[in-house]
């Protein structure tokens, strides 16, 4: 018996000294683990903090929108982000590869040929009218000399359209680059024009374009009457084109009032004439009247001699 218990005894110092050895390696691999959990997380906010600073500092990234989103700041587009466009309000080279952006006008895919330039517009977001704006695109030459402005017109939406603009007083060489930007423009940032006058300071001058002719007449430089024939050739244009221009020339004939417009069939197709005295007493141009060339009682002459050479119009 006592020997059994001897036996046992000496079993049970194994058993205890094999757990008290187990305890001490997992100590002794526990800790180098630990050290390199800290290290790794060290580490990560040592790398982490500066991006995410700079982040928070740069207004466009998407941390800083959309914390200024959740905080009431400026929304993020739900489209695309403007970083895709160059700034359309600084000079961009005008190629097939520009896409420039100026507050809500996107302009891209540019080219051109001699007075004519060709690209595509679209609205940044909602629905644009560039007829009721006076929005510009600037034509600048690789030394950065101002050649003339292109007059922005048209309405559009976030569909891409392609429009030629046109100035005759521009020449575009294709061994040459030339660089444009978008400009809204300001009554003082037309440049001043002469206009021959009589002595009583009435002097005038007609753009032409195509088969319409433009009469703007001035007293000091400020419009007080305005005459505008139109011809449209029935060879010209099919049958749906002449019949859908006939209803829009009486329509706005119409809206002017018969004592300042008509329209009547001639042996080859229509004569619209209007002949406008912005100086009649209660009379303005009738909001209904959607033509960006009839300009308001008083409108500057350089204002609309500036606007009809930018659509293409000869002036003299």
């Amino acid at each position: 018996m006592q020997g059994q218990e001897f036996n046992e005894l000496n079993e049970r110092r194994v058993s205890n000294e094999a757990e008290v050895i187990g305890e001490l390696r997992k100590d002794k691999i526990g800790k180098p683990i630990l050290v390199v959990e800290i290290a790794v997380l060290f580490l990560v906010v040592l790398i982490g903090l500066p991006i995410v600073s700079s982040m928070l500092d740069n207004e466009n990234s998407m941390l800083s929108k959309l914390l200024n989103k959740n905080t009431g700041g400026t929304p993020i587009p739900v489209t695309t982000q403007a970083s895709e466009y160059a700034n359309g309000g600084t000079l961009q080279v005008l190629k097939s590869t520009t896409k420039m952006k100026f507050q809500n006008i996107i302009m891209s895919d540019f080219s051109l040929s001699n007075s004519n330039l060709t690209c595509k517009i679209s609205s940044y977001n909602g629905e644009i009218n560039l007829d009721e704006m006076d929005a510009y695109l600037e034509i600048y030459s690789s030394s950065n000399t101002l050649l003339g402005a292109l007059k922005l017109t048209g309405s559009y939406d976030f569909q891409e359209k392609e429009v030629v603009l046109q100035n005759i007083n521009l020449h575009f060489n294709n061994e040459y680059s030339y660089s444009g930007k978008i400009v809204l423009m300001k009554e003082d940032d037309y440049p001043a024009i002469e206009l021959s006058t009589d002595e009583s300071g009435i002097g005038s001058f007609k753009c032409t374009k195509d088969n319409q002719t433009i009469e703007y007449i001035f007293k000091n430089q400020y419009l007080i009457q305005l005459k505008d024939r139109e011809k449209i050739v029935a060879a010209s244009l099919g049958t749906d084109e002449y019949m859908n221009a006939k209803r829009s020339l009486e329509t706005k004939a119409a809206n002017l009032g018969n004592n300042f417009a008509t329209v009547e069939e001639v042996s080859d197709g229509l004569l619209y004439q209007a002949s406008i005295d912005l100086e009649t007493p209660g009379y303005k141009i009738p909001d209904t009247v959607s033509d960006s060339n009839y300009y308001a009682l008083d409108t500057q002459a350089k204002k609309i001699q500036y606007a009809l050479l930018g659509k293409g119009y000869d002036c003299r």
